[in-house]
């Protein structure tokens, strides 16, 4: 597959990869709640610098490179030696620039780069956190950061772009605006971590159970309660101990508990009545969620 110099919309960019260029590469492209995501897989040296300026604000985020560095710049010459000292030997780091800032990366002598891009819709994310974003104190270019609670949030995120499940969808939702949160940070005093009144989070559990085997969207139940979705998604955790993605799993497993001991239904049967793609994601999902196998976990609690 040849590769492709386009912003988040398709549209051509400026810059010097040629359109003759045969570079393999390969290219996921999801939408989720305020941003979107492209995760790249780049095989080869690319002889000219990649211009990956965006009309939004973006997240460039080098997560895996095999031979030679990834080198990201606000000028298209040569890096020469101008590799901030943070970043040398780093193969995994973050840059972040505003809208229509130039930002350049240069991979001459790369074997494999693994890519992950974010463009921001800051008029969509202000509707989901209100007034809790400070968008304008945070909107300054910064080159080949280290921040490791980011850097596993864009891990995630690359792996839940992979999916083809409906779940997947409400895993990256969640992603997306922890993401936003901890790139641009909350300032609101009145979202302080205080947990759902009981109430409220009654009113979210009931909702979540009764719409099982299909998940609820985040936004859908921070509306039931008023709330904007990053302060619902702290408030839930708060009074649960869990995210509510993580809560809604343990949910669809206690109904498959429930399936596997009252009756013969083979694993296959109780994965899909449950709402897992196949038997392997529900043993995965059934594993991570009690230590055990669901044939297992069967077995033990049998009469």
């Amino acid at each position: 597959m040849t590769s492709q110099t386009t912003d988040r919309l398709g549209e051509q960019t400026p810059g010097f990869m040629a359109a003759a260029e045969k570079t393999a590469s390969h290219r996921q492209m999801r939408c989720l709640t305020g941003i979107r995501v492209e995760v790249a897989h780049l095989h080869g040296p690319r002889p000219h610098p990649e211009d990956l300026r965006s009309k939004r604000p973006r997240l460039t985020a080098i997560l895996e490179q095999v031979g030679g560095r990834a080198e990201m710049l606000l000028t298209p010459h040569s890096p020469a030696q101008s590799m901030p000292t943070s970043a040398e030997g780093t193969v995994r780091h973050l840059t972040f620039v505003p809208a229509g800032i130039p930002l350049w990366q240069f991979a001459r002598r790369s074997h494999y780069i693994r890519r992950l891009v974010i463009d921001f819709d800051l008029p969509e994310l202000a509707e989901c956190f209100g007034e809790a974003l400070e968008f304008t104190s945070r909107l300054a270019p910064r080159v080949m950061f280290q921040d490791n609670r980011l850097l596993a949030l864009v891990e995630l995120l690359a792996d839940a772009c992979v999916g083809t499940h409906p779940d997947d969808r409400f895993y990256g939702d969640s992603l997306a605006l922890a993401i936003s949160h901890n790139l641009f940070g909350l300032r609101r005093q009145e979202e302080k971590r205080g947990g759902l009144a009981p109430a409220q989070l009654r009113r979210v559990t009931v909702l979540m159970e009764q719409s099982l085997p299909k998940a609820v969207f985040l936004k859908d139940l921070a509306d039931m309660v008023g709330l904007s979705e990053a302060y619902f998604a702290r408030a839930f955790k708060a009074s649960t101990g869990v995210s509510p993605h993580r809560w809604y799993l343990a949910a669809k497993i206690r109904k498959a508990q429930k399936a596997l001991l009252e009756t013969s239904d083979t694993l296959a049967e109780v994965a899909l009545a449950t709402g897992f793609a196949d038997q392997s994601h529900f043993t995965r999902a059934f594993r991570t969620i009690t230590g055990f196998s669901p044939g297992a976990w069967r077995r033990n609690h049998s009469a």
